[in-house]
């Protein structure tokens, strides 16, 4: 993020980072904070850093929740995939974003929406992904968690 003597960066007021300037933010929380009902002038800044960032190829955050869902009901998956590749396999938290983005791309639209902040869900290969996408940035998602038949 190229910064302008006279620019003004905001600081985070709330959560775990008050206190922070936005632009020292993890990158994993900048891309969780463009899913969320922030200010304006912070989100502008996220966004800002995570174009200029080298590590933001995903716009996409992943959520703990997320990651614990997808290890207790889908952990096969990933086991797959570390048989089938060795020593290129992802790690548990790289595959699943992967197949986030994947899902957001190919997967069915199986949303609900029975109110107005209900996710976007999406099936791809039987994992049902539920997405919080921001209104303001909407190549930002936040993977909320993952499901299957009998969740429904």
């Amino acid at each position: 993020m190229s910064e302008h003597p006279d620019k003004i960066i905001p600081t985070i007021t709330v959560g775990r980072y008050a206190g922070t300037k936005i632009n020292k933010l993890p990158n994993s929380y900048l891309r969780w904070m463009l899913t969320q009902d922030f200010p304006k002038l912070w989100l502008d800044c996220a966004k800002e850093k995570l174009e200029s960032s080298d590590y933001s190829d995903l716009h996409l955050s992943v959520s703990r929740h997320a990651v614990d869902m997808f290890s207790k009901r889908f952990l096969h998956i990933w086991l797959k995939h570390i048989k089938e590749k060795c020593e290129e396999a992802d790690g548990l938290g790289t595959f699943l974003a992967k197949l986030a983005e994947d899902a957001w791309v190919k997967g069915l639209d199986v949303s609900r929406h029975r109110h107005k902040d209900d996710g976007i869900v999406k099936d791809f290969d039987g994992v049902k992904f539920v997405f919080s996408v921001s209104k303001d940035f909407p190549e930002y998602k936040d993977l909320i968690t993952v499901m299957d038949k009998k969740d429904e």
